[in-house]
């Protein structure tokens, strides 16, 4: 377990976290007139570089049955300014993780290549200018490059959204040192999953299993930062999902080099319906339905212009308990068993252009 703890202290990366939806919290770093930022590079500001180590809820117990986990993890989210008034960005998700403790998977395999996105944002669509809310907009698309995508037959998803944020500032505006800026996002994404097949596998009695990390990871990073959460990052059952609907809920809450963020996804996933036979009772379900919550919480240190440290905790987990009578917490799981490894801790270290 001494190797994800090693590699968090010496991960180099070249930039730092920022918010897919709007500007930055941390305030603005001042640029000397004498050296001027080139063009191509303000047309890429906002491009983020994130290296993380994730230890497992597992990892804590040492009795009973317990399951170890612990990774690293690369975050790298593009973005290029269109250079419109509603303030379009083409922006991508590449995601990369590779496992250090005994993989869970049939394979054994410990790196897993998350499916990458690409989208196109328009974070200023319109401003209300007495209440200084701003609406914006996303359209993603899903690239099925991970394992448990392919596992899928997944050919592509389609995903898009609005989403509502309004900025904050108090204390004493006018010092940077004594400055609070407050952000607060709410964003809808629905999304489309196209399949070759309704089936995982060979078919619903496939026993191959999940090829997705035990984990669960953290692929929109520990900023939160672009819409969060597709099928092809966790497991699913023998049917696949048909279409999704996500809420997500951001606070960022930003003093000096400090920042502190909260996120909550929540996802309600629909399957393909199961073709009703003679031995189909008349009241089963057809058609199955996932639901879960993804909460984060990080803090972050800016070391210096452009680059910062966080540490957090994540869980991704089903959204109601094992007997689907409650919702779980959505921040740490206290409902599962020591081996499901929902809920995370994490170290990152990042930047932004």
């Amino acid at each position: 377990m001494a190797r994800p703890y090693l590699a968090a202290v010496g991960l180099i990366v070249v930039a730092h976290t920022t918010y897919a939806w709007a500007d930055s919290p941390v305030q603005d770093i001042a640029r000397s007139p004498t050296s001027p930022t080139p063009e191509y590079l303000k047309k890429l500001e906002g491009s983020t570089a994130e290296a993380s180590t994730y230890i497992g809820s597992g990892s804590f117990y040492s009795s009973g049955y317990h399951n170890p986990y612990a990774s690293i993890a690369l975050f790298l989210k593009p973005s290029y300014a269109l250079g419109t008034r509603y303030k379009l960005a083409l922006r991508a998700r590449i995601y990369l993780e590779e496992e250090f403790t005994s993989p869970d998977t049939p394979n054994g395999r410990r790196f897993y290549p998350y499916d990458p996105w690409v989208w196109l944002a328009a974070d200023n669509l319109h401003k209300f200018e007495r209440s200084k809310i701003r609406i914006g907009g996303v359209v993603r698309t899903i690239l099925p490059v991970s394992y448990e995508s392919r596992y899928e037959h997944m050919v592509f998803g389609l995903g898009v959204g609005p989403n509502v944020n309004r900025d904050f500032e108090f204390g004493q505006i006018n010092d940077e040192k004594r400055k609070w800026s407050l952000k607060l996002i709410w964003a809808l994404m629905a999304a489309k999953y196209f399949h070759t097949s309704p089936y995982r596998g060979s078919g619903p009695g496939d026993t191959t299993g999940c090829l997705a990390p035990s984990g669960g990871g953290s692929g929109g990073g520990s900023g939160g930062g672009g819409p969060s959460g597709g099928e092809g990052d966790h497991c699913g059952g023998p049917a696949n999902t048909n279409f999704a609907i996500a809420n997500s809920f951001l606070g960022i809450l930003a003093h000096g080099k400090w920042s502190g963020m909260v996120s909550l996804y929540i996802a309600n996933t629909f399957k393909y319906s199961f073709p009703a036979d003679v031995m189909t009772d008349n009241n089963a379900a057809l058609t199955g339905r996932s639901d879960v919550t993804w909460g984060i919480i990080s803090l972050s240190y800016e070391l210096r212009p452009h680059l910062s440290l966080s540490a957090g905790v994540a869980s991704l987990q089903p959204a109601l308990d094992s007997r689907y009578r409650y919702p779980r917490f959505p921040f740490w799981d206290f409902s599962g068993g020591n081996m499901n490894n929902y809920s995370q801790v994490f170290f990152s270290v990042g930047g932004t252009l």
